[in-house]
């Protein structure tokens, strides 16, 4: 069952860390972005949650205080409660086996978008696609809200 922590935000690497050195499996789902600054387009990594940390566990009071007291962890959210097995799935889809989500290519086939990369197989989860932003988006329910991702997307020619 998948649980969220909710983590100080710019630790959620290491809380990840340190919990996989408890041998508890943890996620923080991470892309590569193409962002614009100074004119120009580059490329960096960013937390796709910031603030939060997927552990993938049997919850048990031992568990629980193995974790609570992990530094930079806040609290579990929900009572705590595990995700729905559907958004447990997207959570385990976006952390992409713990590997960094590269951009995604994407091109028109005249009755919409065709994606390369990541993302292929995957068309109906996207909700916004925005060539121009070079984002698509992707949103997750966790802790009661509704959570947006942006992917970024590279325009491809075919």
């Amino acid at each position: 069952m998948i649980y969220v922590l909710q983590v100080q935000t710019g630790k959620e690497l290491a809380v990840r860390g340190q919990l996989l050195r408890e041998g508890i499996a943890a996620e923080v789902p991470r892309e590569r972005i193409i962002i614009r600054k100074g004119g120009l387009w580059s490329k960096m990594i960013k937390n796709l949650f910031p603030g939060y940390v997927f552990v993938d566990i049997d919850f048990t009071p031992e568990m629980f205080h193995r974790i609570n007291p992990v530094f930079g962890v806040i609290r579990f959210l929900g009572n705590p409660t595990p995700l729905p097995e559907h958004e447990a799935e997207m959570i385990r889809w976006l952390s992409n086996g713990g590997e960094v989500i590269e951009p995604s290519g994407v091109s028109s086939d005249g009755d919409g978008a065709v994606y390369k990369g990541f993302l292929a197989g995957h068309e109906d989860k996207v909700q916004f696609l925005n060539l121009r932003q070079k984002k698509a988006r992707v949103e997750v329910r966790f802790g009661g809200k509704v959570h947006r991702a942006n992917l970024s997307v590279e325009k491809i020619s075919e």
